[in-house]
């Protein structure tokens, strides 16, 4: 089991593009190590902040290259982790249009950051539709 713990590093949490006093704030970079004695004080967040890790170097590196997802590997990784949200679309074309619209620097290839859009994008939708259904269960 990986947990994570403060290397000293810092970085600024929010884009650059973003005109912000925000900016300037800056919080620790995560560290993240093996310990089979930290298993239980690891918490929820951080077992999803690393499945998310564990998941994209899963794909990244069928080849080898480990640093970002080839068009074959994300297709691969959409296909497989998130099938019941392909099934839902109903676009043949979707995964080829996903990584267009992922690739923000025209690499041909999704790195972390730009899977974390994907992943970011989806969590809103799914906590928007979250929130409705609670929304309509406070009303009966």
């Amino acid at each position: 089991m990986l947990c994570i713990k403060p290397c000293g590093e810092t970085f600024s949490p929010l884009p650059p593009s973003l005109d912000s006093r925000l900016l300037s704030l800056q919080v620790s970079t995560l560290f993240i190590y093996a310990s089979s004695d930290k298993m239980s004080t690891c918490t929820d967040l951080e077992k999803c902040m690393e499945s998310l890790i564990e998941v994209f170097h899963r794909y990244a590196n069928e080849d080898k290259d480990g640093a970002s997802l080839s068009k074959k590997e994300f297709k691969k990784l959409v296909e497989t982790e998130l099938p019941n949200f392909l099934k839902a679309q109903k676009n043949p074309n979707l995964v080829n249009e996903m990584m267009k619209d992922l690739d923000q620097n025209k690499d041909q290839k999704v790195d972390f950051e730009e899977f974390l859009s994907l992943v970011n994008g989806l969590s809103m939708a799914c906590e928007r539709c979250y929130m409705l259904h609670e929304l309509k269960g406070k009303k009966k």
